[in-house]
């Protein structure tokens, strides 16, 4: 039941900001060649931790040279905190880094301290959606219903319908931007994509038959394309390390940061830490384990399709 409320809120909260940057005109700029602030601070933290390492520098030792406090070299390298100009010198002064490299550096750090546009949405949501659009790599696992960067516009209006903090005059522009968010695993720019669900997610019936059935069509679609992978984990695999949650990985190659991405009900985290990026990391590679194989995964939706006539 956890798992339900997490994941629908997840989708709710995407499927807001949209919504919100469609009505604004402003959704061809979120998703076009420019990553944002967060993107950059990411490919900024990536590019400082690479410097310092090459000058055999610690991230406590870098931060006691400077006279800086201890977590100040991790934050700004894993992206959580914004980089001044004054401090960014001192970095690359520290570091002994070559002209080409420092200019690199001022100018990722000034994109960085960059503001975006504002939306009618918590910045989580905005954080959240900025990310997947520059994602090159997505692992989804979700235990009872298909994620909404999946669905068919049906599919989607069905389960927006009975929401109850969905107002019914934004149902269909909601499931619209799901369809939009779909398509994008079909373009030649499309990022890899792992999927894992809850036998429930392929069984539960959504709409009538040709809603379910258009829905089960898509998936099988996205699952015969070369870069997505969608297995399934049965009902009589009993208990598994996702039982109970729903999340999203993350990795931007780019920026050489791989982030876990799970929600309660008021709030969100970010995780981009190696230890906590690495537990969820092998919860998803426990996942696939239990898991049907690719091949079964297809056998099963066919047989779904087929059953629905």
């Amino acid at each position: 039941m956890l798992g339900t409320v997490l994941g629908f809120l997840v989708e709710f909260l995407v499927d807001v900001m949209m919504f919100a940057e469609w009505r604004e005109g402003t959704l061809m700029r979120m998703t076009s060649n420019d990553p944002g602030p967060l993107v950059q601070r990411l490919v900024l933290g990536a590019e400082l931790r690479e410097l310092r390492e090459s000058h055999g520098l610690s991230a406590d030792e870098a931060a006691a040279a400077l006279g800086w406090y201890r977590n100040k070299i991790s934050k700004i390298e894993t992206g959580e905190s914004k980089l001044s100009d004054k401090d960014a010198h001192a970095l690359v002064a520290l570091y002994g880094a070559a002209t080409k490299s420092t200019d690199r550096v001022l100018a990722l750090a000034k994109e960085a301290r960059r503001k975006i546009p504002p939306a009618r949405v918590p910045d989580w949501a905005k954080k959240y959606v900025n990310l997947e659009a520059n994602a090159s790599e997505i692992k989804l696992f979700f235990g009872d219903s298909i994620p909404g960067v999946l669905q068919t516009r049906e599919y989607a209006r069905e389960l927006l319908s009975a929401s109850v903090v969905v107002p019914s005059m934004d149902v269909d522009e909601m499931a619209e931007s799901r369809e939009r968010r779909s398509a994008r695993f079909f373009s030649d720019r499309s990022p890899m994509l792992w999927v894992v669900l809850g036998e429930e997610a392929i069984r539960r019936r959504v709409g009538g038959r040709d809603v379910h059935r258009a829905q089960l069509e898509q998936l099988r679609s996205l699952a015969e394309l070369d870069h997505v992978t969608v297995q399934v984990i049965p009902l009589e695999s009993g208990a598994h390390a996702g039982l109970g949650i729903a999340f999203t990985l993350l990795h931007l190659e780019h920026a050489n940061s791989s982030i876990a991405y799970i929600e309660s009900l008021t709030s969100s985290d970010y995780l981009s830490r190696p230890q906590h990026t690495r537990a969820y990391s092998l919860v998803f590679d426990r996942l696939r384990v239990a898991a049907l194989s690719d091949r079964d995964t297809l056998s099963l939706i066919n047989r779904e399709i087929e059953a629905l006539g």
